[in-house]
């Protein structure tokens, strides 16, 4: 059953220290004018210096195709093939989408970031914790470094309403913990990417924590929720497809940056 959080105040601490760690980047303070030295000007320097980045750049990308990264790993694809789960294509973007039908024809989507899952902290913090009590700060910052956020959208074919769930997913223990649940009338609504409809799902009612509704109707969802392929093997995949999605994308960075300085 899926893991169940006991504030759901925990969980949005968590995402928005998260957030603002992510958007408040350290002021450097400037330096005396006597540490400081011009830039070169002159174009030869300027063309010996792209000349270096290139060849920098070229070397990089050898040693990751090297590696194979770009194959699609085994694992991954038995997971595709068991669970019945597909990759939207979303070439360039930190945004990942899987999809699958079910037989009770309804659509499950699945959206997480890649660039958040694979930045996640792998190694157990349990030894750390043994040597010395973390104090509450830390704590704070342990719990928020070690969730990812997941969004569930099933749409139902009948009346093409659908349910949206945000999830905070841990990737160490490979649990989900259901932060809200939104129902809406048509699945335009929980699915349209634009800015206008991010807008609008941000000023909708999302219902109460939800660890204050009633603990039968908390186990119905959960149950709804793995029986839908919400599971500890989802959080695997979506950790190691993460990881290879991340490396796809930072050999096409990688050829952009090529394109650019040479």
């Amino acid at each position: 059953m899926l893991s169940r959080l006991l504030t759901r105040s925990s969980s949005i601490a968590a995402r928005t220290a998260r957030q603002a760690r992510a958007a408040s980047p350290l002021l450097r303070q400037p330096m005396s004018n006597t540490c400081l030295r011009p830039l070169h000007v002159s174009a030869v320097p300027f063309n010996k210096q792209c000349e270096k980045i290139t060849q920098v750049l070229d070397s990089e990308i050898a040693l990751e195709l090297e590696e194979d990264s770009h194959v699609l790993p085994e694992s991954l694809q038995t997971f595709f093939d068991k669970t019945g789960f597909s990759v939207v294509e979303s070439n360039g973007k930190n945004m990942s989408e899987i999809v699958s039908k079910t037989s009770k024809g309804e659509a499950v989507h699945v959206f997480f970031d890649v660039s958040q899952v694979s930045n996640l902290p792998l190694e157990s913090a349990g030894l750390d914790n043994e040597i010395s009590a973390p104090s509450e700060e830390e704590d704070f910052d342990g719990m928020s470094d070690n969730f990812a956020n997941v969004n569930v959208v099933i749409v139902k074919d009948t009346d093409n309403s659908a349910a949206s769930f945000e999830l905070l997913m841990n990737l160490q223990e490979g649990t989900f913990f259901v932060d809200s649940v939104t129902p809406y009338a048509d699945a335009k609504s929980a699915l349209d990417e634009s800015a206008d409809a991010e807008v609008k799902r941000e000023l909708v009612y999302h219902g109460p924590p939800f660890s204050n509704l009633d603990e039968e109707l908390q186990e119905s969802l959960e149950v709804y929720l793995e029986s839908r392929g919400i599971n500890e093997e989802l959080a695997s995949f979506i950790g190691t497809f993460s990881e290879f999605k991340e490396n796809k994308e930072y050999i096409s960075w990688l050829k952009n940056m090529k394109s650019f300085f040479k």
